[in-house]
């Protein structure tokens, strides 16, 4: 999700615990007549505030005694563990900003996403004027087994392409990305919010990358220090960053 939102760092990397951010207002087209003057437009801005208010840390100790009798390199195995835990994290809470939204969500909590929501969803966006460059789709795995399972998406003699007889197309770097339909690209996690009942309600988004930002004040960062009194190795990774929704019409759940 890091890499599909709008990113402030540049703004946090001193000091300071909030950033805000201009809201820009559409401006219009006016008619313009011989020897007259220009008319002039007076946009009155608002800003959004972010709080850099999310300080996250993944830590574990590996004592000598397992170092020593394990054949695998454990400090390494462990720290890709931890930097993996808190990218999880950070997914987490930009996903989590679906309750912003605006956007008249579409589909039905218990049921698979079907092609008529896709379209509904994506028809909603573009009444919202939001760009179709950097729009993206994310979605719970289940809902990709359900996706694949329309022909339309996946079968040779619909898309026409007998030598590429999916919708899997590589461009986009993540190892997260499906595919895309409709010329967004598609993403499958695990942290799309689930909500408990009957049925268990999925939280699936499609949105621009304008819609959702991040500001990571402090990049996540590995410190280790050998602490005598447990002859053990002490690893930390961190990280301090703040999210917010700053369009809201500009992003919608998709619910299954």
């Amino acid at each position: 999700m890091a890499n599909l939102v709008k990113r402030f760092d540049s703004l946090v990397t001193g000091k300071g615990d909030v950033i805000n951010i201009p809201n820009l207002s559409n401006l219009t087209a006016s008619d313009k007549s011989a020897s007259t003057q220009v008319t002039l437009q007076s946009p009155t801005e608002s800003n959004t505030t972010i709080s850099i208010n999310k300080h996250k840390e993944s830590s574990f100790l590996i004592e000598d005694i397992l170092k020593v009798q394990s054949n695998y390199e454990l400090m390494s195995e462990y720290t890709s563990k931890a930097g993996e835990s808190i990218a999880r994290q950070i997914d987490t809470d930009l996903l989590g900003e679906y309750t912003n939204f605006t956007n008249t969500d579409v589909g039905t909590y218990g049921s698979d996403i079907t092609d008529a929501v896709i379209l509904a969803a994506m028809e909603a966006i573009d009444l919202a004027n939001a760009p179709l460059e950097d729009r993206y789709f994310v979605i719970y795995p289940t809902q990709k087994t359900a996706l694949a399972r329309i022909d339309k998406f996946v079968k040779a003699d619909y898309l026409g392409q007998y030598q590429n007889p999916t919708v899997v197309k590589t461009g986009v770097p993540s190892r997260y990305m499906w595919g895309d339909i409709y010329g967004v690209p598609v993403y499958y996690t695990k942290q799309v919010p689930l909500t408990a009942g009957t049925p268990t309600q999925t939280h699936n988004i499609l949105f621009h990358k304008e819609a959702l930002a991040l500001a990571l004040q402090l990049a996540p960062r590995t410190q280790s220090q050998y602490i005598l009194e447990y002859l053990s190795n002490l690893t930390v990774i961190d990280t301090i960053y703040g999210v917010k929704t700053i369009r809201t019409d500009f992003g919608i759940e998709v619910r299954s």
